[in-house]
């Protein structure tokens, strides 16, 4: 009779593993035989949390990296070299834009940027880049921008790569494979900081690429050399984060969505952003493109970064933090934390500007919320 499993999955600590003779080291480095080596290399924490992405993006493997932006290094990294130019979104989070325009230039990676995450947007500069004789090899968008929340083309942009063999990455943080399925449009590597929803409980730093196997497969041979993998504790409270996904995501969706229909046309909010509200720019395709439209809401204050201060000290209920997707309502000033890199213009051109707030929402009840937020922006 077989004993009764565990209805948690261990924690495996271990760093390395035992094998029987050369035979048995052979088939399990060489993927013929289930097993682990080295913690680095993978662990079955991370094994089982590969999985699950993976079905849940809807993509044939997947590899866990120690964070979000370790998972966009290892994508990059992977696949470009130097000369090689890979084309962003204008306003792409500003970790993501500093590693581009910082560490992998410094290795001879090229960047250029469109104006708008779409195909039209992002042909011109790729016929601008042939006609300097400059080689581009990726696209880079995110799927809901942070923190304009500007929705990206997927099927443009998806058909754009097919057309002019070029590798498509996707940060889908923002949308979680809840409201939004890249791979749905074609091959693509896909990227999530699983610190934020997928874990959803902030005691967690890592991230996830998914996509084709033939895609992920020298990912993960840079996660491995670069060392960049995924801890097992980690992997095993994101794999805990998951079994509630739905259930969170779908709240912090409904919430979202009242907060920025209760902040439209208050005193001293001069711009509300969600993808969900008709006057969002990205409304029409949002609708036609996301399942949902996520659980952050931007908004500008008239008054600046003045107004910024004044409603960050009168909150009570709602903490100011420089993260988001967790239980607990947060809410963050991207000029001074996630955009804090960036030049002034540069902050301006990404919608970072002084007087913008972007709100996370969690799982309180939303009249406590829009009480906390009444009395702040009073």
């Amino acid at each position: 009779m077989s004993r009764p499993e565990p209805m948690v999955e261990p924690i495996a600590l271990s760093s390395v593993y035992r094998f029987e003779d050369l035979d048995q080291v052979d088939e399990v480095w060489e993927g013929r035989r289930p097993g682990h080596v080295y913690r680095r290399f993978g662990h079955p924490n991370s094994l089982t949390l590969e999985r699950v992405v993976s079905a849940l993006e809807g993509g044939e493997a997947s590899v866990a990296c120690s964070s979000g932006m370790a998972a966009i290094h290892a994508a990059v990294a992977a696949h470009l070299q130097a000369g090689d130019v890979i084309v962003g979104q204008t306003g792409l989070y500003g970790g993501t834009q500093t590693l581009l325009a910082g560490q992998l230039a410094r290795l001879g990676l090229g960047s250029a940027f469109a104006p708008q995450p779409t195909r039209e947007s992002f042909s011109g500069v790729l016929d601008r880049l042939a006609a300097e004789s400059r080689r581009p090899r990726a696209l880079i968008v995110e799927s809901i921008a942070n923190p304009s929340l500007k929705v990206a083309d997927l099927p443009g942009l998806a058909a754009l790569a097919r057309e002019r063999n070029l590798l498509l990455i996707v940060d889908n943080t923002f949308a979680t494979p809840l409201a939004c399925r890249p791979l749905a449009f074609g091959p693509a590597l896909v990227v999530h900081s699983a610190t934020k929803y997928l874990n959803g409980h902030s005691d967690v730093i890592g991230g996830v690429v998914t996509g084709p196997e033939v895609l992920i497969e020298p990912v993960r041979r840079e996660a491995i050399v670069a060392g960049s993998t995924m801890s097992p504790l980690d992997a095993w409270l994101t794999i805990r984060g998951l079994r509630t996904l739905h259930l969170r995501f779908g709240r912090q969706q409904e919430s979202a969505a009242r907060i920025a229909a209760w902040l439209e046309g208050k005193p001293g909010v001069s711009r509300v952003l969600y993808p969900g509200l008709p006057s969002h720019p990205d409304h029409t395709r949002a609708k036609k493109i996301l399942h949902g439209f996520g659980a952050i809401v931007s908004f500008d204050l008239a008054e600046g970064k003045a107004a910024v201060d004044r409603l960050v000290r009168r909150l009570r209920l709602i903490s100011f933090s420089p993260s988001l997707g967790e239980a607990e309502t947060t809410i963050m000033y991207p000029a001074m934390t996630s955009h804090r890199a960036l030049t002034p213009e540069e902050r301006l051109v990404a919608g970072a500007g002084p007087g913008l707030v972007r709100l996370s929402t969690g799982l309180e009840d939303i009249v406590d919320l829009l009480g906390d937020l009444e009395r702040a922006l009073a």
